[in-house]
């Protein structure tokens, strides 16, 4: 087999990445990486300490509703994709009383927007009074 010679830059780039990594999320007393090799078991508990902190910081302000995503599809042009976006936004706003308000102003948007088609007008306006 033949051995594969790595830069001794690339090691110790990586080595300062590592520890840099684990000061951050374990704090100063986190034990230096010099000269010493990670094993499979450390960097297993590295990962999932970062990740369950990634979780802890993030916040539901970051969070996108899932509604936001559907809002798009109201301006699609085939049919079939615009009512089923129609369908689940009132769907939603039945389901969840808070998001309602949103949703409203949503569909008030895309009829005062005057993009679509009268048929397209009377779907939304329909389902907004079944709200």
């Amino acid at each position: 087999m033949k051995k594969v010679n790595v830069p001794s830059s690339i090691i110790n780039s990586m080595k300062n990445i590592m520890a840099k990594t684990k000061r951050r999320f374990f704090g100063a007393s986190a034990r230096t990486l010099k000269d010493e090799k990670v094993t499979f078991e450390e960097a297993v508990d590295i990962q999932k300490e970062a990740y369950s902190k990634s979780i802890k910081r993030s916040s539901k302000q970051n969070c996108t509703p899932p509604y936001m995503e559907l809002s798009a599809q109201l301006l699609a042009e085939e049919t079939q994709i615009f009512q089923a976006a129609t369908n689940h936004l009132a769907a939603i706003a039945a389901a969840r009383p808070k998001y309602a308000p949103a949703i409203k102003s949503i569909f008030a948007e895309v009829i005062a927007n005057r993009r679509l088609n009268d048929e397209k007008l009377e779907y939304i306006k329909r389902k907004l009074d079944n709200i």
